[in-house]
């Protein structure tokens, strides 16, 4: 009987990280993505100075300091790896002025970002 007790505690405290896990990963995406779609959105509408890009573009930055600390231990480096690259080209491009070049290290950003949430899902085929 004792066995099974320590059997379904561990089972519990897998599952209970698993869920604590994907939570954790969806609320950090839903913030980045929601950035990253607020930057597009400024981008494609003019509607904003340089300075002000620049500004939006380091506190993305900023933010995905924050996540990635925290990721590194949930996520492969090579993804984060990528997602760090695409945001650093966007960062220098919107430094440098080229809003247009760097629309497309937004949209790539978006893309790596939401992947980890597919990626990172509990699914059946995740798991094999």
């Amino acid at each position: 009987m004792r066995e099974i007790t320590i059997i379904i505690i561990i089972l519990i405290i897998i599952f209970g990280g698993a869920l604590y896990t994907q939570k954790y990963l969806n609320d950090t995406v839903n913030v980045l993505v929601g950035k990253l779609e607020d930057l597009k959105t400024a981008i494609e509408g003019n509607k904003i100075t340089e300075e002000e890009l620049e500004q939006k573009s380091d506190d993305i930055y900023g933010e995905w300091e924050k996540i990635n600390e925290k990721w590194s231990v949930i996520v492969l480096h090579d993804e984060i790896d990528l997602i760090e690259t695409s945001l650093i080209r966007m960062k220098s491009k919107i430094k440098t002025g080229d809003t247009e070049g760097s629309m497309e290290d937004l949209d790539t950003s978006i893309f790596l970002v939401k992947h980890i949430r597919e990626k990172e899902k509990t699914r059946l085929k995740n798991i094999f």
